[in-house]
């Protein structure tokens, strides 16, 4: 049976609970705490939307995004200076520089 979220329109209450009920079923329209008419179903994803990958599937993923992360530090010098820090960076830079001079 699906759960639904639900909310107190009353300023003074702001209520918010969950019900379980057959859709087909109306919702309901007292809050339980204040005892008026002012209950409203509140839209939501249903859940808090968290995927967690085990296994070989976490593996595959990890490997997924580094090779992402690889392409893209190629592709991009700001981001290779981050993931290998700015000051090795720039001494990186410095000596790549020099061997180009010679």
């Amino acid at each position: 049976m699906p759960c639904y979220e639900h909310s107190c329109k009353n300023s003074d209450c702001n209520h918010e609970w969950e019900d379980e009920y057959s859709i087909k079923d109306d919702p309901p329209e007292y809050c339980p705490k204040c005892g008026q008419k002012t209950a409203q179903r509140l839209i939501s994803l249903g859940g808090k939307g968290i995927v967690e990958l085990t296994g070989r599937d976490l593996v595959d993923k990890i490997k997924a995004d580094a090779q992402t992360l690889k392409r893209d530090a190629a592709k991009d010098a700001k981001i290779y200076s981050n993931l290998m820090g700015e000051n090795k960076y720039n001494d990186l830079q410095t000596r790549m520089d020099r061997r180009r001079r010679k």
